[in-house]
């Protein structure tokens, strides 16, 4: 009895609302800049380590109080590296949706 709204055609179900839409977009929205905010830069202090040495500056959270100071200052590159995490996940969808279409 659980599983009944699984069997409904897809023409009776109930479409999302523009509320339950934008709620849902808001959350990949947030994880995907908290990824970019928490993990990208990590992940580039790491592979900055590997390849170049020490970062001058200092340790992983200076690096992300430099992140976070270039945020506030409106710095382009900081600001690519926050947004491009949700960037990504928008054009793989497009290329899913794409590929859906042409099949």
């Amino acid at each position: 009895m659980l599983f009944i709204a699984y069997y409904v055609p897809m023409s009776k179900r109930k479409k999302p609302q523009a509320t339950t839409i934008a709620l849902r977009e808001l959350r990949w929205l947030a994880l995907a800049a908290a990824s970019g905010a928490i993990l990208l830069p990590m992940l580039l202090w790491i592979s900055g380590r590997i390849l170049l040495g020490r970062y001058e500056n200092g340790g992983l959270i200076d690096l992300w109080l430099d992140f976070a100071r270039e945020l506030g200052q409106g710095g382009t590159a900081a600001w690519i590296l926050l947004i491009a995490p949700y960037a990504f996940l928008q054009i793989g969808r497009l290329v899913w949706l794409l590929h859906q279409r042409l099949r």
